[in-house]
């Protein structure tokens, strides 16, 4: 089969699905390319995938027998099949509590963490979990999800990554027990600085994870200066 890709966003950053898509394809001997409606000629089927939802939508004549959208820029999943990846991608809790300037999920979902499904809705014993969830943490069924995370035996990833100002030793303890190979943390509001930094050492010293394992990204040049963004990445690194 030929098949095409169209990353709707751009080349920016790699588009995952796209990415797994691509791979599997040619793992069965198919041809795959980036589409291009003037030289990639007649495809078989073509693949467009959409993160954000200001995006421009593709439309440019495609020639192929078969077209298929998905990403959350089109608010739709992607059927793709089961054998195509070995990952299970989907969302446990949606909403979050925290109503931050620069993300759209309160507006977009609500100002409130609640359980929108569990695991076995979108997970079918595939080796690999991909959450999408904004703040389970902050969900009131958080115990219940992670156990559920906890007895599947995947790796699971926290894509949207954990917020640590939420954190307990209980918290801490059953997250632990959930096989990840990194997790990442946010310290996004420089005023947060007093909340943020005894709860990271805390969980550092109760999970025993090395730096490896552990990440914290830092947004800049939003409503912080240059000094107070060097502050957060210094204290980081001394802890």
């Amino acid at each position: 089969m030929r098949i095409g890709l169209v990353d709707v966003d751009g080349h920016n950053f790699p588009n995952l699905p796209l990415m797994k898509l691509s791979a599997w394809y040619k793992r069965q001997g198919d041809s795959v390319e980036w589409y291009e409606p003037l030289l990639s000629g007649h495809m078989d089927r073509v693949y467009i995938s959409k993160v954000f939802s200001f995006s421009p939508d593709y439309e440019r004549c495609i020639d192929a027998d078969e077209v298929i959208k998905g990403g959350s820029g089109y608010c739709i999943h992607l059927e793709d099949g089961e054998e195509v990846k070995n990952t299970a991608y989907g969302f446990m809790t949606r909403g979050c509590p925290r109503g931050c300037k620069f993300c759209h999920v309160g507006c977009k979902e609500g100002r409130k963490s609640y359980k929108a499904a569990d695991l076995d809705t979108f997970w079918r014993g595939q080796k690999n979990i991909v959450l999408l969830d904004p703040n389970i943490t902050a969900c009131k069924d958080w115990k219940e999800l992670f156990q559920q995370l906890i007895d599947s035996s995947a790796w699971v990833d926290f894509s949207q990554g954990i917020d640590i100002r939420l954190m307990t030793e209980e918290k801490a303890g059953m997250i632990k027990r959930i096989r990840t190979k990194n997790i990442h943390f946010a310290w996004d509001r420089y005023g947060d600085r007093e909340e943020i930094i005894p709860k990271l050492r805390m969980f550092r010293e109760l999970t025993g994870w090395s730096y490896q394992q552990l990440t914290v990204y830092v947004l800049t040049n939003f409503n912080t200066t240059h000094e107070q963004d060097l502050d957060r990445i210094y204290t980081l690194r001394d802890l």
